[in-house]
């Protein structure tokens, strides 16, 4: 047998012998992977999420609407999930579509994250 012949025949009993322990391990981890999305979307649903969800979103007040750019300025209370104090600031939509919605003076409730250096309103709506 040449040195060729012989690496790959080593190579293939290698391989035969390694696949059931390879497979057994997957199969050991492919349960893991179809219960996490049932989890995870179990909790999503339950009034301990709505809570949490409810958690990150911020109080403030428009005081100013730019309908062409699509910004609101608004001063908001501590935002939790970016860390950031109390203050005004010009906030982008997400949707660009809900400026319409909104005028000065309006009191809200908004979600707010940071998307590569540029805070956007992914979430928000008008309270009493």
């Amino acid at each position: 047998m040449n040195t060729t012949a012989s690496t790959l025949a080593v190579f293939t009993l290698a391989c035969s012998l390694l696949t059931p322990a390879l497979a057994q391990n997957h199969a050991d981890h492919a349960s893991h992977g179809s219960a996490a999305p049932a989890a995870a979307a179990a909790p999503a649903s339950s009034p301990m999420a709505a809570t949490a969800a409810d958690a990150v979103m911020t109080a403030g007040e428009i005081t100013r609407v730019d309908k062409r750019g699509s910004k609101l300025t608004i001063r908001h209370e501590e935002i939790k999930n970016l860390d950031m104090p109390p203050m005004t600031m010009v906030f982008g939509l997400k949707d660009a579509t809900q400026i319409a919605q909104f005028n000065a003076g309006d009191k809200v409730r908004f979600h707010v994250q940071d998307e590569g250096g540029s805070l956007t309103i992914t979430r928000i709506e008008r309270t009493q």
